[in-house]
């Protein structure tokens, strides 16, 4: 764990450079360069690709960091007006500039998906493209480069996992996100050096990002050429959001931050125990269990009306 990957001394300033954010930055360059390559390939406008990535990351950024403030509001407006700043229960959320902070964690990658999505399907209308075609040629940029983003995660200690005694379980040190909200939360004693060892959650969504672009990559190129000429526009794009959407249900069953907010919390001691978990903690529902739902109930019945709309085949 290595919360500032390095930093800079300049006469009497030190300039840090926050390990999620360059991972984060990392992972958006290198899916560009993807989508950049496989979009001159199918033939799109290279200018016109770039223009898209600019505009898709802004407001995916913006989508992202506005679903995190929203799912924390109470905390982000204690920072922001509470009379002392030290009653705010997350030590990385302080004053109100910390909303703007997202370079330092707070990232939603649904809220994300939802402002970049928006903005692709604007720009596809506006240049008469395929949306579903140019989302296939997306897919796996995105889990890609979302891979190397959760990597950044782990660094930062965000999104870190319930107490476990596995042996891969990570323990997170002072200056960690992980570390100072456990602190904050009277989770570890006065003086601790380390958190207890906690579910690499990070690492499991990166690995499942990693297998899923293999998938995509599999599905577009490796199949016999008689069931790729079956593949219609938009089948990588929906495996994408499929699996996506059942791999982040699956880690947020494993998921012990307070950041990512609850709709209800439903205890389940006996599938805990029995999933090596701590019988007092939520296994439901999370927003982002409820997100992935939704995505999942959506692309049903999205599928379900594009198989009748095109009849028998």
């Amino acid at each position: 764990m290595r919360p500032i990957l390095f930093s800079l001394h300049l006469a009497s300033h030190e300039i840090a450079l926050p390990s999620y954010g360059a991972l984060v930055a990392i992972g958006f360059a290198l899916g560009i360069v993807m989508f950049w390559r496989r979009g001159l390939r199918a033939g799109f406008d290279g200018g016109r690709l770039l223009d898209l990535a600019f505009w898709s990351i802004v407001f995916g950024l913006v989508g992202a960091r506005l679903t995190f403030v929203i799912v924390n509001a109470h905390e982000f407006w204690d920072a922001c007006f509470a009379a002392n700043a030290q009653a705010t229960p997350d030590p990385h959320v302080s004053g109100c500039l910390a909303i703007v902070r997202f370079w330092e964690g707070g990232l939603v990658f649904y809220g994300g998906a939802l402002g970049a999505g928006g903005v692709i399907y604007a720009f596809c209308r506006k240049e008469r493209w395929s949306f579903l075609g140019l989302g296939d040629l997306a897919a796996a940029p995105v889990a890609w480069g979302h891979a190397f983003g959760r990597i950044g995660c782990f660094l930062a200690g965000c999104c870190y996992g319930k107490p476990s005694s596995l042996s891969w379980a990570a323990s997170f040190p002072p200056g960690s996100i992980a570390f100072d909200e456990e602190m904050a939360a009277g989770h570890l004693a006065f003086g601790a050096s380390r958190t207890p060892g906690l579910h690499p959650t990070q690492i499991y969504e990166s690995i499942g990002e990693f297998l899923l672009f293999g998938l995509l990559l599999f599905l577009e190129y490796r199949l016999p050429r008689d069931q790729r000429r079956e593949r219609r526009p938009g089948d990588l794009l929906f495996t994408y959001v499929a699996a996506y959407a059942a791999l982040r249900f699956f880690v947020e069953l494993f998921r012990g931050d307070g950041a990512r907010g609850f709709v209800f919390r439903w205890l389940c001691p006996r599938a805990a125990e029995w999933m090596g978990l701590p019988p007092g903690e939520p296994l439901l529902l999370s927003t982002s269990q409820l997100a992935s739902l939704l995505v999942i109930a959506g692309l049903a019945f999205v599928l379900h009306r594009r198989r009748n709309s095109s009849g028998p085949r």
